[in-house]
């Protein structure tokens, strides 16, 4: 047995300091299942079982709350839940669950994303972000090839409209800036030359 020395809430979390100098980390929805006193003599093994036992309702109620904002990836979704401290095994069963009924999915996400993003960036800045979430190569890739070039190139185009008073009707700073955001040299350099054209020659810079 040990001893409840401290316990502290913050953002979701439970941090509990047993006099054996031990420390457990409990969600809150599982700490207010089933609450902790400072003083109180506790086994925290047996405590761990019951984190595990009962963690799995509360973990998933947690990730559709989570999801009801916005679509998120599965490595979004698994992060939240151990920033919450939710043990591995009940991650993947939550998981698993939400990939069951559909309610995960990143070839979704990854639709979603570059549908937002894809005016303020390019394919490259967008791939790197879709990494960074935990996206597979293939669904990413997949997720981009549906955005048309042409699309793209209009993107860039308008973001070479906003750009050309900042760098004076400069095509190469233009471009470099474009570059930046994740777009192709080639398709940058194309952008920036068509709107310093269009500018030209009454523009004031």
């Amino acid at each position: 047995m040990d001893q409840v020395t401290e316990i502290t809430r913050r953002g979701g979390v439970a941090t509990v300091k047993m006099l054996s100098g031990e420390v457990l980390r409990v969600p809150s929805a599982l700490y207010l299942e089933r609450r902790l006193r400072t003083g109180e003599k506790m086994d925290p093994d047996a405590y761990r079982l019951f984190m595990r036992q009962r963690g799995y309702p509360h973990a998933l109620e947690a990730a559709m709350k989570y999801l009801a904002l916005r679509e998120r990836s599965e490595k979004e979704v698994a992060a939240r839940l151990r920033r919450s401290c939710y043990d591995e095994h009940t991650i993947a069963r939550v998981l698993e669950t939400l990939s069951l009924h559909g309610l995960v999915s990143d070839a979704r996400f990854a639709g979603e994303w570059v549908e937002s993003r894809k005016r303020k960036y390019g394919r490259g800045r967008i791939a790197r972000e879709l990494r960074q979430k935990g996206v597979a190569e293939a669904e990413a890739r997949s997720a981009l090839e549906a955005l048309p070039e042409e699309e793209e190139y209009r993107g860039a185009l308008a973001l070479a409209g906003k750009m050309a008073r900042k760098f004076k009707g400069d095509p190469k700073k233009i471009a470099q800036a474009l570059v930046r955001r994740g777009y192709g040299w080639g398709l940058a350099r194309k952008a920036a030359q068509a709107a310093v054209k269009s500018a030209a020659p009454g523009a004031e810079w």
